[in-house]
Parts: C-alpha cells; sequence; structure tokens
C-alpha cells in the first residue's frame, strides 16, 4: 500500500481547480493504477489550522469563499473526490503522543545542525518550521511519503532523518 499525506499548501492546490498546480496534481493521481495497489491519501489535521487562519487573514471574498469549501470538505470523515472515475478518500489524521516525540526528535536535529534553509535555524527562526516538523513527524509515525513543494525544508530533514521521505509533485 502507498500511503501519501499532503502538506497544507498541497492539499490547498489539490482541493482548488483554479490553483497552478492543480493540474499536475490530479494528474499524478489519475496515474495512479488503483487496482494494482492500494493507495492512501492524508491530511493533517494541522492543515485545517492553517487553513482557518488563511480564511481569517484573506480580505478577498473569493479566497475566503474557496477556502471554507475546502474546510467543510476536509471536515466531512467521508470527503471523497472523484478523480478519473475513482473516488479518493482524503483522511484527517489526528495528533498524536508518538508524532510529539518523533517532533522533539526532529527539531533538536535541526538545532543541532544549524545549518541553512534559506535563513539559519537558530533559537529565533527555528519555530516557525514547528508546523512543517509537525507534520513531517505524523508522516513518518504513519510511513507514507510526504507531498510537499518545500524542497529546502524537506531535503534537509531527509539528510537528518532517514524515514522521512517526500515528494515534489508540482515539477
Amino acid at each position: 500500500m502507498k500511503k501519501f499525506l499532503f502538506d497544507t499548501n498541497s492539499l490547498s492546490s489539490l482541493l482548488k481547480r483554479h490553483d497552478v498546480h492543480h493540474k499536475k496534481l490530479t494528474s499524478k493521481i489519475k496515474n495512479f493504477d488503483f487496482l494494482d495497489e492500494e493507495i492512501k491519501i492524508y491530511a493533517s489535521i494541522l492543515s485545517i489550522f492553517e487553513m482557518e487562519y488563511g480564511v481569517a487573514h484573506a480580505t478577498t471574498p473569493k479566497l475566503i469563499e474557496e477556502a471554507r469549501t475546502a474546510i467543510k470538505f476536509l471536515k466531512d470523515q467521508n470527503a471523497k473526490k472523484d478523480i478519473k472515475g475513482e473516488e479518493v478518500m482524503i483522511e484527517l489524521l489526528p495528533l498524536t503522543i508518538r508524532q510529539a516525540e518523533i517532533f522533539g526528535e526532529i527539531k533538536e536535529q535541526f538545532q543541532k545542525e544549524k545549518t541553512e534553509i534559506g535563513e539559519k535555524i537558530g533559537k529565533r527562526s527555528l519555530p516557525k518550521h514547528n508546523i512543517d516538523l509537525i507534520i513531517a513527524a505524523t508522516t513518518i509515525e504513519h510511513g507514507a511519503i510526504l507531498v510537499s513543494n518545500d524542497q529546502k525544508m524537506f531535503e534537509f530533514l531527509q539528510k537528518i532523518c532517514p524515514d522521512f521521505k517526500w515528494e515534489d509533485w508540482t515539477k
């Protein structure tokens, strides 16, 4: 079974038809042979948090409406999207104690490395990456592959955490 966890940006692109990456993401899903292997698609509950912030921060009624529609879709426990005649369920994953443990290990590794990923990862800049690291911990716990286009962040994470896997479907 293949498992994919979409980060918030990729999830948003998948759910919004006008998004610049929507066709690339849906095309990738359409190319899976659902008869040969089972595919599971996940999202973290944290994506709802980020999308709700987006709604609160947005000023354009159209963007607010699109975000609300995406949030409603995800909140529905039977959220299904019809792609190439297949029903694709996006399962929301909750936060767990194990994810907290993995998060702590990953964050400490980031702190020790002091490596550049667009900026110096230090005590002041590291907190802004917390949600990305928690979503990565969720990916690791479920043995999934993260779908994200946050290349610098996740290439670095892959170097320090061999259990972490990610793919960029926007290329």
